[in-house]
């Protein structure tokens, strides 16, 4: 019994013995055949130079087959340049604005991730996985896909001044004050451009319908509302301040003044605006209406296009203080003007004076401003929201005189020793204006509301050199030059006398 145990336990080592040995043997011929297909498929990926993409190759429409790296970039960046030359066509309402790729800022994103990509395809994993890779090319080419975009800011600077203006925006509701009486015409909804999601339509097409060449594209439009209502501007009614001075009639400057008015008459403020008086009479030009007239200049009366608006800026700044309007931009003129008190003037000069002023109510406001029997009148048209009873004034107060300045210059038009003294002129000095409030007559607060400094007038005593006795001249030019009265009367009484 034991030797028959025996027995089976040796045939049974001895069957797993072979089958161990047929098992190795089968191993070893499958890493022999393993290893003869490896070697192959392993020097025909090699032969694929490392540093060339492989045949089949396109980067979008271009293909790039046996390229370097640097020559694939080249390639790329030549194709960005002609797809730049190409345009597309935006069509809003029936009508239509063209760009070119290049005026939309284009740009193929991320180039060399995309070249590093199709340089690595077929080159990566082992031998078995390079070659199938290379030998599918061989039956379709490998696309890599780049992404096509454009600038944004640039887009749609491009997108405002061509396309918008195709666009019927919305009409605002207008208003007009005729024969004392206030019309209000309704606004009216429009359409306006949706920037940013036309500008995510030209990528979209861009990247999934363009065909490299020009093409045209619906921009998407909204809504857009009108900023101005009938509404809005019904409650326009009260006069909330005014003012008048008189300009007198039939002069240059009147001429100015009127046309300063005219652009100044009908304005609307809406809440929280800001007025620029300066802005809105400009430019001062011959052909915009204006003439040449006196004007202040460095404390001198000189002769200038538009002179006379000042007087237009001063009339309609009283009218806004006494609306109780913000000011937020006023300075006085270099001299003392003669249509209103010191203080209660606002000049117009350069960049550098202006008036300006904010609608500081919860509505709209209307300036009215008309020149008739030769006075300058401006009213300030809205709502009246202060309190009953409450009533405001404003007094001016001289803090300090300067006496005219008087010069003496030489006149070679003027007989020798002969003097001639202009009359008029202003004084200079500094002055302050006060906001004084009442409620129901009495007095409950005052505050100084402006301050301003004036220079004095300078007048020009012309004395006369004409001449052909030379010295004498020169004692009377040596004389003007000290400026002292008595030294050029004794200098006149001496040549008079040689």
């Amino acid at each position: 019994m034991q030797r028959k145990e025996h027995n089976i336990r040796k045939r049974k080592a001895e069957k797993h013995k072979k089958a161990v040995l047929v098992l190795g043997l089968f191993f070893m011929c499958f890493l022999l055949i393993y290893g003869a297909f490896y070697l192959t498929f392993y020097l025909k990926v090699r032969k694929i130079p490392a540093n060339r993409m492989c045949e089949g190759i396109y980067i979008g429409r271009t293909e790039v087959s046996g390229l370097t790296k640097k020559e694939a970039q080249k390639l790329v960046d030549q194709k960005e340049i002609e797809y730049s030359q190409d345009s597309i066509t935006f069509e809003a309402e029936g009508k239509q604005a063209q760009a070119t790729l290049a005026e939309l800022g284009f740009e193929i994103q991320n180039e060399e991730k995309l070249i590093d990509e199709a340089m690595q395809y077929g080159k990566e994993g082992g031998a078995f996985h390079r070659y199938f890779q290379i030998r599918k090319l061989k039956k379709e080419k490998k696309t890599f896909k780049p992404e096509y975009t454009v600038d944004k800011e640039t887009a749609g600077s491009v997108l405002k001044e061509r396309v918008s203006v195709l666009l019927t925006g919305a009409s605002d509701a207008s208003i007009q004050r005729t024969g004392g009486q206030f019309v209000v015409t309704e606004e009216k909804d429009g359409v306006e451009l949706d920037e940013e999601a036309t500008i995510t339509e030209l990528y979209t097409f861009l990247n999934q319908k363009w065909d490299g060449q020009s093409g045209s594209l619906r921009v998407v439009e909204k809504v857009q509302k009108p900023k101005v209502t009938k509404e809005q501007l019904s409650t326009i009614q009260d006069n909330l301040g005014s003012f008048s001075t008189y300009c007198g009639s039939g002069q240059s400057r009147v001429t100015n003044i009127q046309v300063g008015t005219g652009k100044i008459n009908g304005t609307v403020l809406m809440p929280g605006e800001e007025f620029s008086a300066g802005s809105a009479m400009r430019p001062f030009t011959q052909e915009a209406g204006y003439v040449e007239a006196g004007a202040y200049e460095n404390g001198e009366v000189v002769k200038d296009i538009a002179g006379g608006i000042c007087q237009v800026s001063t009339t309609l700044y009283n009218a806004v203080i006494n609306a109780e309007l913000e000011v937020t931009s006023r300075q006085p003129h270099s001299m003392v003007v003669n249509y209103v008190k010191p203080s209660r003037d606002a000049a117009i000069a350069g960049d550098y004076k202006d008036l300006k002023f904010k609608n500081n109510t919860e509505y709209p406001v209307y300036i009215e401003g008309f020149v008739e029997d030769g006075e300058i009148h401006f009213n300030i048209y809205g709502k009246e929201t202060r309190a009953e009873g409450r009533t405001i004034e404003f007094v001016s107060e001289t803090l300090s005189t300067e006496e005219i300045v008087e010069k003496y210059v030489t006149d070679p038009t003027l007989e020798l020793g002969q003097i001639v003294k202009p009359s008029g002129g202003h004084k200079g000095g500094s002055a302050r204006l006060w906001k004084i409030v009442y409620e129901n007559g009495k007095e409950v607060s005052r505050e100084v509301f402006n301050k301003s400094v004036y220079k004095p007038s300078t007048k020009k005593i012309k004395v006369g050199i004409k001449s052909e006795d030379a010295a004498a001249v020169g004692k009377i030019k040596e004389a003007v030059k000290t400026q002292d009265e008595a030294k050029i009367t004794a200098a006149i009484a001496e040549v008079k006398g040689s």
